[in-house]
């Protein structure tokens, strides 16, 4: 198995993850009731390819507040610890089902990061 190494293979991963999460009824209304994610998939998978590859291979170009954009959304209905532990879940299985290595594992490991801190951030 090879390790993440392009964008086409992160937007490869976003894509079987949203599979995932738009399937599990535990947390797919934050993608079909509460925000029009569901009907831009691909203009989201580009914005979400753009943060990935910034985070994996320090290509920079994304702009946008990942923090303030789940921060509005957890407004609307708050996040559970279950809901991150489901996002995590999901995407960690999407990564080991398809990629190996130092960018996969580092990939899983920013986003621990990134729910750690939005669930002490959110509970404040």
């Amino acid at each position: 198995m090879n390790d993440i190494q392009t964008r086409e293979d992160i937007i490869l991963i976003m894509r079987e993850f949203y599979d995932k999460l738009l399937a599990d009824e535990t947390i797919n209304f934050y993608f079909t009731k509460l925000t029009s994610i569901e009907n831009h998939l691909d203009e989201h998978f580009e914005i979400l390819a753009t943060f990935w590859e910034q985070s994996l291979f320090l290509k920079g170009g994304y702009y946008n507040n990942m923090f303030n954009i789940h921060k509005n959304l957890h407004n609307k209905k708050a996040f559970s610890k279950a809901h991150f532990e489901t996002w995590l879940s999901h995407l960690n299985t999407t990564i080991d089902e398809n990629f190996k290595g130092n960018n996969a594992e580092q990939m899983k490991t920013q986003a621990l990061s990134m729910a750690t801190v939005m669930q002490i951030k959110f509970s404040q």
